[in-house]
């Protein structure tokens, strides 16, 4: 059988009920390459009391593990929720081509925690990512498109950031992808740094206070549309500025 199992956003999130699964696993693995984890490879056997094998993107797309879940009891553990990549959607539907026995153990994931900001949830748009400008020839803006897509319905965007691109790069790339694509940025946008940690960060400021300031990963940014008066008051109430 195949597991697919969330790992939540802190080391010890995982369910009590995928817990338990992974004691009758003969294989366990990891899906490493989508995302900074907030905590070591170590820390995390450590806490599930388990040897697990890391797996890059080329392994995990090619399907092996739902070959091998034919005749042994195989797990995918993936950072927050499993299905929140497409990926591993593609691994379910493998198995369902494959005739492979499967179950999902769902997780919390950044797509919801971002509720913490005070921001609707209800009120976001689509969901983009920027890519790390250091790992292309060109510099791709497209992420760009969907904040002004979403801006003009009134959306807040969550803007993910590309595994390892440092904060103040980060920054440097919103802003000139921003300018060069003439999309004007709310005067404050959010910084969500560790989400679902003790280290947890929270940050409601202007874009040109961000230079030089030091966040680590994992983070994201949140672009405020247009904010109803318990969102503008409880941003303006909870959280930090630098």
């Amino acid at each position: 059988m195949f597991y697919l199992i969330g790992l939540g956003l802190n080391v010890k999130s995982i369910t009590a009920d995928a817990l338990e699964i992974l004691k009758t696993c003969s294989k366990i693995y990891l899906e490493n390459y989508t995302v900074n984890f907030p905590y070591s490879f170590n820390e995390l056997e450590k806490s599930l009391g388990t040897k697990i094998t890391p797996l890059d993107r080329k392994n995990v797309e090619n399907e092996l593990i739902v070959e091998e879940s034919k005749k042994q009891n195989v797990a995918l553990l993936v950072y927050g929720d499993p299905l929140s990549a497409t990926t591993h959607t593609q691994l379910i539907l493998a198995c369902k081509k494959q005739k492979v026995k499967y179950k999902i153990f769902h997780n919390a994931s950044i797509l919801t925690t971002v509720g913490e900001t005070a921001l609707s949830l209800y009120k976001f748009g689509k969901t983009t990512s920027m890519p790390d400008w250091s790992e292309h020839t060109n510099k791709p803006t497209s992420f760009i498109n969907y904040i002004r897509e979403n801006l003009s319905i009134k959306a807040h965007t969550l803007l993910l950031v590309d595994i390892d691109l440092e904060f103040q790069n980060a920054v440097k790339q919103l802003k000139e992808a921003s300018e060069k694509e003439k999309v004007k940025l709310p005067e404050k946008i959010i910084v969500l740094s560790s989400a679902g940690t003790e280290k947890q960060k929270i940050f409601y400021t202007a874009l040109d206070e961000l230079e030089n300031k030091k966040i680590i990963l994992p983070f994201c940014f949140i672009i405020p549309s247009e904010m109803n008066f318990f969102e503008e008051e409880s941003v303006n109430l909870f959280f930090n500025k630098f």
